[in-house]
């Protein structure tokens, strides 16, 4: 129903049902944009949530002194993980060669456990002597290097993977939140969803980061200087030094000229050739010089011979 006032310009409105309608408009626009920020603001709440661990991981490791106690918790949660994937309750799950193999890549050990071990070992135990062999490992390393060199490794190691993955991280999450309203087709909670697929990829992002901190902790070793090359000199001919050999030759480095020898004569053969006397002197014989007796014909000259033909179509035909 449609309510039509008469009302000049700038009289104010005094109907008391128009009122209560523009009043009732007003509350629910208010309700409305109230939920919209109520419910960003749970959405903000699982972040930031992720946001304070993650903080506070990386302000211990700016501010702790020796991060070795860090790097093992992450190789134990690292090698819980790879129990879990390797390891179950039949025969065909118990991947040992796969666990060795994530052993090796990861920790550059060589895990000392049978088939028939592993198949009965529990999940401590077998973390355990991971653990075990990787701290025999860690210390022959930290002697090589030292003391400050393996701090400063374990600090590094910890803040690139934290700063990496976490990046990496709220990329995935902003992805996810703005599919996440679709889930309400489906009958589901979008708020619940998003706190699901967030709880999820944050252990996964812990598990990441475990890895990445072992790996570089482990893997990473100081670059060594390669030995000095020595100059290389190249060889000179005798006689005459050409452009190329004044640029490639170093000032102040003497070359020796090269020295060619022939093969001798085996017995019973003759030489290829015997130079004579007389060509260990001077030429002495005298060249004659050859005159021309008749003119010089050109091309375009008559014929000589009568014909009335020009020469290169006569006689200077096959010339």
């Amino acid at each position: 129903q449609r309510l039509k006032v008469d009302l000049k310009e700038g009289e104010p409105i005094q109907a008391r049902m128009l009122t209560r309608a523009v009043e009732r408009a007003q509350k629910k626009v208010e309700e409305n944009n109230f939920a919209i920020r109520k419910r960003l603001l749970e959405y903000d709440n699982v972040m930031n949530q992720q946001r304070e661990v993650i903080y506070d991981r990386r302000r211990h490791a700016l501010r702790g002194e020796r991060m070795r106690s860090e790097v093992f918790a992450a190789l134990e949660e690292l090698a819980a993980a790879w129990y879990d994937e390797t390891h179950g309750d039949s025969e065909d799950s118990d991947n040992l060669e796969a666990l060795k193999n994530n052993v090796r890549t990861t920790l550059l050990c060589e895990l000392p456990i049978t088939p028939e071990e592993f198949r009965t070992m529990s999940r401590d135990e077998c973390v355990r002597r991971i653990v075990e062999v990787a701290e025999e490992f860690y210390r022959r390393k930290e002697e090589m290097l030292g003391a400050d060199f393996m701090a400063q490794l374990e600090r590094y190691a910890v803040l690139t993977a934290i700063d990496d993955k976490w990046r990496e991280h709220l990329r995935i999450m902003d992805e996810v939140k703005e599919g996440i309203y679709l889930r309400a087709y489906g009958q589901k909670d979008p708020l619940l969803e998003y706190k699901r697929e967030a709880f999820g990829l944050f252990q996964q992002l812990l598990l990441e980061i475990a890895k990445q901190t072992v790996e570089t902790a482990f893997k990473f070793f100081p670059a060594l200087e390669a030995p000095p090359q020595p100059q290389r000199v190249l060889p000179q001919r005798r006689g005459r030094r050409s452009r190329s050999a004044a640029l490639l030759q170093p000032e102040g480095v003497a070359t020796e000229a090269l020295q060619f020898s022939h093969p001798s004569t085996a017995e019973g053969t003759e030489p290829l050739y015997t130079p004579s006397p007389h060509d260990a002197g001077p030429r002495t014989t005298p060249v004659a010089t050859i005159h021309r007796e008749q003119p010089r014909v050109g091309r375009n000259d008559p014929c000589p011979c009568g014909s009335g033909k020009k020469y290169k179509h006569c006689c200077g035909r096959n010339t």
